[in-house]
């Protein structure tokens, strides 16, 4: 990916993440997006399904402040982010960090417990504005068997971040 398509992701991705829209991503912020997850899909915090996913998003908030905030004051600007984001996309440590997100989200988001994210699952997490859902739904179910693996469900996510999808 060109960098500009890189920026143009990271900008995308930043505004995302800045849920009180400051300019800053605070560890405010990452519990905003856990609860959001936890709403969307109509699962307690206290179940331990719950508790993976705010711990999730709380652990990537860590890694990210260590490694994001170049000048120590507690929060990622939208610069900060932006320069290091093809950084950590091209060593892999956005992988890294995202992997317990994407498996405590698919596990919330499995409702019957069948190991699959069906279209009806999968509407209650797709939360981007203007996605076709449908479209994200068929882009992701990668063999086209009408329900999302894991797997399936990771690579999406990961391709959304980086402006694949």
């Amino acid at each position: 990916m060109s960098l500009p398509s890189f920026r143009e992701s990271a900008e995308r991705n930043f505004h995302d993440l800045d849920t009180d829209g400051d300019g800053f991503l605070t560890r405010y912020d990452y519990m905003a997006l856990a609860q959001r997850r936890l709403l969307q899909t109509g699962i307690r915090p206290e179940t331990p399904e719950g508790e993976a996913v705010v711990d999730a998003f709380m652990n990537a908030w860590d890694h990210h402040v260590r490694v994001l905030d170049t000048d120590r004051d507690g929060r990622i600007g939208r610069e900060e982010y932006v320069r290091s984001f093809e950084a950590l996309a091209s060593t892999g440590e956005l992988e890294t960090v995202l992997s317990p997100i994407s498996r405590a989200t698919f596990i919330v988001a499995d409702r019957d417990r069948d190991g699959w994210i069906s279209a009806e699952e999968f509407g209650t997490l797709w939360s981007r504005p203007g996605t076709d859902l449908t479209a994200a739904f068929t882009r992701a179910d990668a063999d086209g068997d009408g329900r999302i693996s894991f797997e399936e469900f990771a690579r999406a996510r990961h391709g959304m971040l980086i402006g694949d999808a």
